[in-house]
């Protein structure tokens, strides 16, 4: 750099560096990333304040310090604890001492500076070649981050070896603006001002007051980046976020695309979760999680926050259920049976994940075993009935309450099955605990799934065992016990249990959408084997999942992401009120799933889900009842008399009602729903 050849002259002893825009560039506009902080901070820590609120404050606190502490005699100045403890004062924090909230705040704002910062690599290069020179080097900065937060954002950068010294503003209440942090540090350096120089680019405090004390100057010239702050700034005002989102909501999606607005929610309020309880990484249950690890992973890259590692965890409840289980003497299959009690003998095999040879043997065991059972045992009517499928090949027989069948207690008691059983259980037990292992050594296990009991989570925790923590975010928690208390478990956009959440009637309408936008590019987790010492996921593939992903699914999550970059761009770091922003998304949600339009009934009615644990077949969303008007009065008087039996049999009310041509009930469901939200204050 030609300008920077003045300081090889040898008189000049001592080279003075200013930091930001000099040494280092932020990729936000320079204000902006104090309102990063305000908008980490309320959520790190749940403060109960509106970010907007919180950087107002901040910066008249600012002024109202800097002002007092010149009336001192001072410059214009504060140090970064006195700004913090005011700070803390003033919003009265009962929830957090003042000790964590100054290092939560000091902590997030180093993080921020060191992740919206790149180096100028030129400049370094004359710093080295200024010190092969033998000057000392040193910063000279006024700014309101302590020397100590300098040291640790030039530490991350790997540049803090090349300076000698730091000198910042806030630390001696003097700056360079009025030329009295110069006469400090001359004063500290024993120095001369003609065998100093100073490089910086602000021209009044680092060119011309350094030159009315003798010292040397040199003024860089960084328009192109203050225009690139300038359009940054106007581009990220919050009523430009407000109305680029408005824009957004009106972009097709006739294919459900709207979910992706939740979809941002859920991961914003993922990371922040993480943030708050100190994860380093997260595991992304497969299949859902393959989407929504590449979503998170796109806000961890865009976000100026702390960074989190994600993991892709190849498991289902099939794969996992099996390994969960307590030896066969104390196990009673409760998380299988009380959800599917009406099953066959083969889909309670099968949900073991027995390899079709040992189907064959339990089978061929079972049924010999049946023929005696029926000769030895007293059996009424509906035991005799279903043992004798069983002896004439009918595994396939579905037997009401199988949990509680004579069936069942037989079949739990044959030495084949029992042999099988546990040497299948502990090996895909082992095999698993050495999947965990070769991911990661911590016995902090944080899962993401989308959803809904979180039965997986639970299987992985059994596996594991009580040497592990294994906590689980999910978008929903749908609860089959009311009265639940979930261990470790949260829904972060809906849930059901420890409590209802205000916007429950909003998101648990059909949540099945989400399982078919997040299908995945590959099948199912099958079982674990081992090939070279390594641990192996066999997949369970079908045609029709393969089809429907390549020609549907994958274009729509195409789609999907085009519109999460610009809401990554948006409100990644943004600043917003965060209610206007979240109310605005329940809307676009509202209307996806309570106004639906023509061509997402289609796209409904056309999809299809395939189940793969307790019963094993696809489902299909269309309507294949044949419309009367017998049938059509019918129904409109059970909507009316009998409200849940009508909508029982139904995951999408809207739909059934559309579907059913049953126009007033479909206006009155949507506008009762619709007052609800509003009075509710969600929508």
């Amino acid at each position: 750099m030609a300008k920077l050849n003045i300081l090889t002259d040898k008189r000049i002893k001592y080279v003075f560096f200013d930091i930001f825009d000099t040494i280092v560039y932020r990729n936000v506009q320079p204000e902006f990333t104090k309102k990063i902080w305000a908008n980490h901070l309320t959520r790190t820590l749940d403060l109960n304040v509106n970010m907007l609120d919180l950087y107002k404050t901040r910066n008249r606190l600012e002024m109202e310090i800097g002002a007092k502490n010149e009336h001192a005699g001072n410059d214009c100045e504060f140090t970064y604890k006195e700004l913090i403890e005011e700070l803390y004062h003033h919003y009265k924090f009962k929830k957090i001492s003042f000790k964590d909230f100054y290092e939560a705040s000091k902590n997030l704002e180093v993080t921020i500076e060191q992740n919206s910062q790149s180096v100028d690599e030129d400049i370094i290069k004359e710093i080295k070649n200024l010190k092969k020179e033998g000057k000392k080097i040193y910063c000279v900065s006024d700014m309101y981050l302590s020397k100590e937060m300098i040291k640790e954002i030039f530490k991350h950068h790997g540049i803090l070896d090349y300076f000698d010294d730091i000198f910042v503003s806030c630390e001696n209440l003097k700056n360079k603006k009025t030329g009295n942090l110069y006469n400090y540090v001359l004063d500290k350096l024993k120095a001369e001002p003609r065998e100093c120089a100073m490089v910086g680019d602000n021209y009044s405090s680092d060119y011309e007051t350094p030159k009315r004390l003798g010292i040397e100057a040199v003024h860089l010239k960084r328009q192109s980046k203050y225009e690139f702050y300038d359009k940054y700034l106007t581009e990220h005002e919050t009523s430009n976020v407000y109305a680029c989102l408005d824009e957004l909501s009106k972009t097709s999606t006739d294919n459900f695309e709207h979910a992706i607005f939740s979809l941002y929610v859920f991961i914003e309020k993922l990371y922040f979760e993480l943030i708050k309880n100190n994860h380093d990484e997260v595991f992304f249950l497969s299949r859902e999680g393959e989407y929504l690890k590449k979503l998170f992973d796109a806000y961890v890259e865009k976000t100026n926050g702390k960074k989190i590692k994600s993991h892709y965890l190849l498991v289902s409840r099939k794969a996992t259920y099996l390994p969960s289980l307590k030896n066969i003497e104390e196990e009673n299959f409760d998380t299988l049976l009380k959800q599917y009690s009406y099953i066959t003998v083969t889909e309670f095999l099968k949900s073991l994940n027995f390899s079709k040879d040992e189907l064959t043997k339990i089978e061929d065991s079972f049924r010999e075993e049946s023929r005696e059972l029926i000769k030895k045992l007293k059996l009424d009517k509906k035991d005799k009935k279903n043992l004798k499928a069983i002896i004439t090949d009918n595994f396939d027989e579905k037997i009401p309450n199988f949990q509680k069948s004579n069936v069942f207690k037989q079949l739990k008691d044959n030495k084949v099955f029992k042999e099988i059983f546990e040497k299948n259980r502990v090996e895909q037990k082992e095999l698993f605990k050495k999947y965990v292992k070769e991911m990661t050594p911590s016995k902090r296990i944080c899962v993401v799934d989308v959803g809904w009991n979180g039965s997986i989570q639970d299987n992985i925790q059994n596996i594991l065992g009580s040497d592990y923590e294994v906590s689980g975010y999910l978008y929903g928690l749908v609860s089959r016990d009311f009265k639940a208390k979930p261990k470790n478990k949260k829904g972060l956009i809906f849930h059901n249990v420890p409590s209802l959440s205000s916007n429950y009637s909003l998101y648990y309408e059909n949540r099945t959408i989400f399982e078919i936008l997040l299908g995945a590019s590959h099948g199912s987790a099958n079982r674990y084997t081992l090939k070279n010492n390594k641990v192996e996921v066999l997949l369970f593939e079908k045609d029709e999942e393969k089809k429907i992903y390549k020609n549907v699914v994958s274009k729509i999550q195409n789609n999907m992401f085009n519109t999460y970059q610009k809401l990554l761009d948006m409100l990644c770091d943004g600043f917003y009120d965060l209610d206007v922003v979240y109310k605005k998304i329940n809307q676009i949600h509202f209307n996806m799933v309570f106004k639906p339009t023509k061509e997402q009934l289609v796209f409904f009615n056309k999809i299809y889900h395939y189940e793969n644990f307790g019963v094993f077949e696809f489902t299909e969303f269309n309507l294949k009842k044949k419309l009367t008007w017998k049938y059509y009065i019918k129904e409109n008087a059970k909507f009316v008399l009998r409200h849940k039996v009508f909508f029982y049999d139904t995951f999408w009310p809207v739909l059934k009602l559309n579907n059913e041509k049953l126009v007033i009930p479909k206006f009155i469901y949507v506008n009762h729903r619709k007052i609800k939200l509003k009075m509710k204050g969600i929508i």
